[in-house]
């Protein structure tokens, strides 16, 4: 009896422990993501235009394989078009678009950190969601209730 209540106590206070820090483990993933993007630094576009290609053959393969026919293969076709008509953008364009693309991820991390500090949560916004949920389990209740 003994053994079984200890097994209990360790079960659920593991439960708790890895609930209590599943909060952290998402940021940690978030600072990872930024601070790869930051290391790793814009794509060249020589790497693009390698994309570009290697995008294009694979098209062709699919059209050349004669597995497609009628709305496929015109679909496969038109999207061959598209990838060949888009125009890469320049090396200038791509360090912007990282650099925005940095600052946005650091926003989101802060953005997180703010909404688990609690100091930073609205009592008022609390209570209307556990009044939404309320509102929608009724529904669903009611929906329920008027199948049978």
């Amino acid at each position: 009896m003994k053994y079984l209540l200890l097994l209990i106590t360790l079960i659920l206070s593991s439960v708790i422990i890895a609930d209590d820090h599943k909060p952290d483990r998402a940021i940690m993933e978030a600072k990872m993501q930024l601070d790869l993007a930051e290391l790793k630094g814009p794509p060249l576009l020589v790497d693009l235009k390698a994309k570009k290609a290697s995008r294009i053959a694979d098209l062709d393969l699919l059209i050349n394989s004669g597995k497609y026919e009628g709305r496929a293969l015109e679909r496969l076709s038109d999207m061959r078009e598209k990838v060949i008509n888009t125009e890469l953008p320049t090396q200038d364009q791509i360090n912007l678009r990282h650099e925005r693309k940095i600052k946005m991820m650091k926003n989101r991390m802060k953005s997180r950190v703010k909404m688990m500090d609690r100091r930073f949560r609205d009592p008022r916004r609390d209570r209307m969601m556990r009044d939404r949920e309320r509102w929608e389990h009724r529904k669903q209740k009611n929906k329920r209730v008027k199948k049978n």
